[in-house]
């Protein structure tokens, strides 16, 4: 999505100047010479005109520039442009003459020479035959367009960093939690950028992490209102954590390794845990999937939603932005009161198309992958017995199903009783999806500070559960529920028999990672309750259990506490945020170091349990 200059920009005054604008900075970032001596060298050079370019790029977008300031920006951009041409010739050159050939690099830099040897040759000569409005429009779209081609060529460059500090033996687990971080900070800055908000100081620093915060762990809850708080610009930025949150930079960065040189053996044992894959020679196969099919929903989701909605002068990013929060179990949206809008409230066709979208996120990829392998083969060869649902995917639609239809039971029937037929939540398109939003999505359709207690209740319950594992959905996660609650089954009729589930043996270490996770979460949510509620004593209990689980489980609905918190709590929400995005029991192994202290049988006791 290309970045148009502010209505403000002077943009004709780059060409009157004869120089590209900082955005062409990032030319430099185009060698990719690992060698020694000149290379090395070359390699050096372009990596800090790059490195300068990429500031002056955010420069140049973020901030308003007055006539002066630009012109001395350009009169830089002359000098690192041509610098950054010397050595990135040189450095290709010599990389080509030592065997180094890397053509996804090759192919970026080609593009953008040719994109600059085009703006002082065809573009310089349609801009002098229609000057005016026009002459801006075209220069615009050429530096949109431009921009994309520049930050592909720094994500390039930051995949062959991620590759590097997987060979220097990084731990994935530092890898994956680092990537979150990385990502929450440089979100933060990107929001407090002049032309991300809609007035100076509109966005305190705190403010701004924990906006990033929510975005990247695709939570939704929010301390300042997005409509009107942040500009398109920042809502731009808001929308490009969510995705890249929602699918995980480590998914798009080895997605775009595989594409452009493969992945090494190393790479794919770092991808099998976190990506819940147990074939490490289905690796590629499966992060071509999960982007294929997350952008397939995407864009499908956006039409429709575009289609559905009213028409105004922001409906398609509107759309856009909708589709990608609701795929991506985020919550954010472009209104202020959220779904509960006038426009959105009632509207069955839009309310379907957002739960779909809910859905499909949350049911995560290898279910989605083990369906459409199914269907597949069905079409392909209908004589033929197709592939098998997974164990995993029964328990998942299976699961996802009942709480889908016994939420949406339990709040239409208590919302009736409670609050009476005329309560907001009592009718049955809201009930659906109340039930639906709260599989960690949290879009709302109804006040949230409206529901009765034992709905809220409820609520509490269907977020903590969550979705499905390796899914955009936060939360416990639906296999986690199922399993402990077939396991306590077990336990309670037959405990010395084996736990199955669909004809199918689970292995008791699985049953116990599940009772695990179930212990782990309940205490945390428990700890970041007792937290809030010594940090935020006059608030109501319920509404502190309700934002913590909120928190945890990622969801982002809110009884309207959020906003209110001061520093110190917003600090805990942050941190549960995290927490829970990346995984409870991700989180503790990574604190507790998961070192082996090898294999000791100690004699056997037994313990009486009443």
């Amino acid at each position: 999505m290309a970045i148009l200059p502010h209505p403000d920009y002077h943009v004709q005054s780059s060409l009157d100047a004869g120089a590209p604008s900082g955005s062409f900075f990032l030319l430099m970032l185009a060698s990719d010479n690992p060698g020694q001596g000149w290379r090395l060298g070359a390699n050096g050079v372009a990596a800090l005109a790059g490195l300068a370019g990429l500031a002056l790029m955010i420069y140049e977008i973020g901030f308003v520039l007055t006539a002066t300031t630009q012109a001395r920006v350009l009169a830089v951009a002359t000098f690192v442009l041509w610098l950054g041409v010397a050595s990135e010739a040189a450095g290709a050159a010599l990389a080509w003459a030592g065997g180094k050939r890397r053509w996804g690099g090759a192919v970026l830099t080609a593009l953008l020479a040719l994109a600059l040897v085009a703006k002082s040759t065809v573009l310089a000569r349609w801009l002098a035959a229609e000057p005016g409005a026009a002459a801006v429009r075209l220069e615009s779209y050429y530096l949109g367009i431009l921009q994309l081609l520049l930050l592909a060529r720094v994500a390039y460059r930051g995949l062959w960093m991620n590759r590097a500090l997987a060979f220097a033996r990084v731990s994935p687990r530092v890898l994956l939690i680092g990537s979150y971080l990385g990502l929450i900070a440089v979100g933060a800055a990107l929001l407090k950028l002049p032309r991300a908000t809609t007035a100076p100081g509109a966005l305190s620093w705190l403010d701004a992490f924990f906006t990033s915060t929510s975005a990247v762990c695709v939570t939704g809850l929010i301390v300042v209102d997005t409509a009107t708080v942040f500009t398109e610009l920042g809502q731009m930025i808001i929308l490009g954590l969510i995705q890249l949150g929602g699918l995980g930079l480590m998914t798009f960065a080895y997605f775009f390794v595989s594409l452009l040189a493969g992945i090494t053996l190393r790479d794919r044992a770092i991808l099998l845990d976190y990506l819940n894959e147990e074939n490490v020679g289905r690796i590629t196969q499966m992060l071509v999937a999960i982007v294929v099919l997350t952008f397939a929903f995407e864009v499908a989701g956006a039409l429709l939603l575009h289609l559905t909605s009213p028409v105004g002068a922001r409906s398609w990013l509107d759309s856009v932005f909708h589709a990608i929060s609701a795929f991506c179990n985020a919550g954010f949206s472009t209104y202020a009161l959220g779904l509960y809008d006038p426009t959105t409230r009632s509207n069955l066709s839009y309310q379907s198309v957002v739960m779909v979208l809910i859905v499909v996120g949350g049911l995560g990829f290898p279910v989605l992958k083990n369906l459409w392998d199914a269907a597949w083969a069905r079409l392909r060869h209908p004589a033929h017995r197709p592939p098998r649902l997974t164990l995993h995917t029964r328990l998942v639609l299976v699961t996802t199903a009942a709480l889908l239809v016994g939420g949406t039971v339990a709040v239409w029937v208590l919302e009736r009783v409670l609050n009476g037929p005329a309560a907001p939540a009592a009718g049955g398109l809201a009930a659906t999806f109340m039930s639906v939003t709260t599989r960690t999505a949290g879009f709302n359709t109804v006040p949230i500070e409206s529901l009765a207690a034992a709905t809220a209740q409820v609520v509490i319950l269907l977020m903590f559960i969550g979705g499905a594992p390796a899914s955009t959905a936060g939360g416990m996660k639906v296999t986690t529920f199922a399993v402990a609650l077939l396991n306590a089954v077990r336990t309670l009729r037959a405990p010395e028999s084996e736990l199955v589930a669909f004809g199918r043996t689970i292995p008791a270490a699985v049953a116990t990672r599940a009772f695990a996770l179930v212990l782990l979460a309940v205490g945390w949510c428990a700890v970041t309750s007792l937290l809030l509620m010594v940090l935020m004593p006059r608030a109501a209990p319920l509404d502190v259990i309700f934002e913590s689980v909120s928190a945890f489980a990622t969801v982002g609905l809110s009884r309207g506490l959020t906003p209110e918190l001061h520093d110190a709590a917003r600090l805990v929400l942050i941190v549960s945020m995290i927490v829970g995005r990346i995984g409870i029991l991700y989180a503790a192994i990574s604190m507790l170091g998961g070192h082996n202290r090898g294999r000791v049988t100690y004699p056997r006791e037994s313990v009486v349990i009443s």
